[in-house]
């Protein structure tokens, strides 16, 4: 059986939400079931972590970047990260540079410094990623009124 890149399946996945101005929308978006123990290793794999560090995490390689990337993965959250945006925040790095991602540290010129995993990862890689950091966040209760 054929692997289908993420490109592909990125492409796959546009064609079939497009509809109007809203043809950029992860709505209807969704990974098939992934195994967060092979995400974990895909991670390593990958070298995610010369990067990244995973909130909560031991015993993975130490971020090695110069300068270094102050971009944790997992954490607190007021909301559940969807399949759409934690895919995406892979596959296409530079659609989610926040004010303050100084150049150097996240970006440069105008880009994130993540590279290009479009071709890098399987389908069944990014799904296996994607249901990992699934288990890294943790979502905060809203405060009692």
């Amino acid at each position: 059986m054929r692997t289908l890149s993420i490109a592909s399946a990125a492409l796959l996945a546009a064609v079939a939400t497009a509809c109007g101005p809203a043809h950029k929308s992860s709505r209807g978006f969704h990974l098939p079931d992934g195994d967060p123990a092979a995400g974990r290793q895909v991670l390593v794999d990958l070298q995610c972590t010369a990067c990244h560090t995973v909130n909560g995490e031991t015993g993975l390689p130490a971020p090695v970047a110069d300068p270094p990337v102050n971009v944790r993965l997992g954490g607190y959250v007021s909301q559940p990260r969807t399949d759409g945006q934690l895919a995406a925040s892979i596959i296409a790095p530079s659609h989610h540079i926040r004010r303050g991602d100084g150049p150097g540290q996240v970006q440069s010129q105008g880009l994130s410094r993540m590279g290009d995993f479009g071709e890098a990862m399987s389908v069944r890689q990014l799904a296996d990623l994607v249901a990992y950091l699934h288990t890294r966040y943790e979502v905060l209760d809203p405060p009692v009124l």
